[in-house]
C-alpha cells in the first residue's frame, strides 16, 4: 500500500451522468486521510447529531448510513484486486458529518463501513458547485451557499474579502457566511447581500428574488457602477451603521433595531432613492445627515415592530425615516430622485 494513500475496497468503476466514477467502501484504516475544503463545506454539526448518526455503524442497526461524496484532485489511482487507492488529495464533497461520525465510531473501537462515490479530476470551483447542488433543499443554510458563489460572482469574492480581510470596514468579521452564526457576528451574508443590492438598486437590478438571481443582479450593477466605487459604497453605508449606532456595542444582536433585515432594506432604499445622498454613482452622506440619523428613535415601540415585519410594515418604516430626516426643514428636505 502506498503510504498516506485513501482505499477503496471492493470497488468497480461506473458511467454516471457522462463521467468515469468509482464506487466502494472506504478502508476504515484510512478514512481520516480524507481531507474537507472549509471554503465551501459548512461546520461540523453538534457532537449530539454525529453520536446519532455513528448509531448507524453498530452492528445490527436498521439502517445503513448513505454513501458519501467523494472529489480528487487528479486521476492518479492503483487498482489491483478490487482495491483503488486514490494516490491525489481527496476531499469530501457531501457527507461531512456522516465522515466525522465514522471517525467517532472508529475512536470507539467500531469498524465502520461507510460507502463512498468518487469523482475523479476535481477542482475546488467544481466541487464547491456539486457541493451547492447536491445539498439544494437540504438544511444547508443560504449564508454558505452564497458564499460558494464566489467563484463565479466577483461581487461576493470582493465583499466576502471585505467582511474577513479589511480592518478598515465596519462589518470585518461580523458577518456569517457559515452554518451556524458566532457570538462576534452581527449579520448574515444573506441580509447584507440584500442591503446592498438594494443600495444600488438606483442604478440597476438588485432586489431581485431567490439568492443566485440577486447576485447576478448585483454584479451586473456593480459593472455599470465600477467594482471600486461599489465597493467604497458598501463601506460607507455599513460605516454609517457603526457612526450611527456604533456596532462595537452591541450586545444582544437579536434585540437590535438596524440589524434586522427590514430596517436594513428600508435604510438602503432610503439612500437608494434620494439624490441628496450621492455624487454620481458614489455614496456621500453630508454630516448633518448623518447627525440625523442617529437621532433616528430605534428604541420606539412603533418602530421596533415595523423593523420585525414585512409587507407594508416595510412601506411604514420608510415613510417615518424620510419624515424624520426631513422634520424641521423648510428648505433642503430630501429630493426624490427620477427614474
Amino acid at each position: 500500500m502506498t503510504k498516506s494513500c485513501v482505499r477503496i475496497l471492493n470497488g468497480a468503476l461506473d458511467d454516471f451522468e457522462g463521467d468515469i466514477v468509482l464506487r466502494g467502501v472506504i478502508d476504515p484504516a484510512s478514512i481520516t486521510l480524507l481531507m474537507v475544503d472549509p471554503s465551501y463545506q459548512r461546520e461540523v454539526a453538534p457532537l449530539s447529531k454525529i453520536v446519532k448518526i455513528a448509531e448507524g455503524f453498530k452492528p445490527g442497526a436498521p439502517g445503513r448510513v448513505a454513501d458519501i461524496d467523494i472529489g480528487v484532485r487528479g486521476g492518479n489511482v492503483h487498482e489491483s484486486g478490487g482495491v483503488f487507492e486514490l494516490r491525489d488529495a481527496a476531499y469530501i464533497i457531501d457527507g461531512q458529518q456522516r465522515w466525522t461520525a465514522a471517525k467517532y465510531a472508529t475512536e470507539r473501537g467500531l469498524c465502520p463501513r461507510l460507502g463512498a462515490l468518487v469523482r475523479f479530476n476535481t477542482t475546488r470551483e467544481k466541487e464547491a458547485e456539486l457541493f451547492d447542488i447536491l445539498n439544494r433543499g437540504d438544511a444547508v443554510s443560504v449564508n454558505i451557499h452564497a458564499r460558494n458563489l464566489a467563484g463565479k460572482y466577483s461581487v461576493i469574492e470582493m465583499l466576502l474579502a471585505m467582511t474577513t480581510e479589511d480592518p478598515t470596514f465596519a462589518l470585518n468579521g461580523r458577518v456569517s457566511w457559515s452554518q451556524r452564526m458566532r457570538r462576534e457576528e452581527l449579520l448574515p451574508a444573506s441580509i447584507v447581500l440584500k442591503t446592498v443590492g438594494t443600495l444600488h438598486s438606483y442604478f440597476g437590478p438588485g432586489r431581485s428574488v431567490g439568492l443566485e438571481p440577486l447576485v447576478a443582479a448585483m454584479q451586473t450593477t456593480m459593472t455599470k457602477v465600477g467594482k471600486a466605487t461599489y465597493k467604497e459604497n458598501v463601506k460607507t453605508f455599513f460605516n454609517l451603521l457603526d457612526r450611527c449606532w456604533n456596532l462595537n456595542a452591541i450586545v444582544f444582536r437579536e434585540h437590535c433595531v438596524i440589524l434586522r433585515g427590514t430596517f436594513l432594506w428600508c435604510l438602503a432604499r432610503l439612500l437608494a432613492e434620494h439624490g441628496d445622498f450621492w455624487k454620481d454613482k458614489t455614496l456621500f452622506i453630508p454630516a448633518d445627515l448623518v447627525a440625523k440619523l442617529a437621532q433616528f428613535p430605534v428604541t420606539d415601540p412603533t418602530v421596533q415592530s415595523l423593523s420585525s415585519s414585512a409587507g407594508k410594515a416595510r412601506d411604514m418604516l420608510f415613510k417615518m425615516l424620510v419624515d424624520h430626516i426631513n422634520s424641521g426643514k423648510r428648505t433642503k428636505r430630501l429630493t426624490q430622485r427620477k427614474r
